[in-house]
């Protein structure tokens, strides 16, 4: 079962790598409390994380007045 496991997250891997979006990614290094607040805070604001994130970074730069 363990094997049948392995192979399929190698095909899942795999896949992931052929279907590329051309899009940057930024890993962020958080606590298990931090990323469970992050998720709810989207799920309320009707976001997914990653819009989360790009949203506060757009509001921050508002407020500081680089955009």
């Amino acid at each position: 079962m363990i094997q049948t496991m392995e192979r399929f997250y190698l095909y899942l891997m795999k896949k992931e790598k052929t279907e590329r979006t051309g899009k940057k990614q930024v890993g962020l290094e958080v606590t298990v409390e931090e990323k469970e607040l992050a998720e709810k805070v989207a799920k309320e604001r009707g976001l997914g994380f990653s819009a989360l994130v790009r949203l506060l970074i757009k509001d921050e730069a508002r407020r500081l007045g680089i955009l």
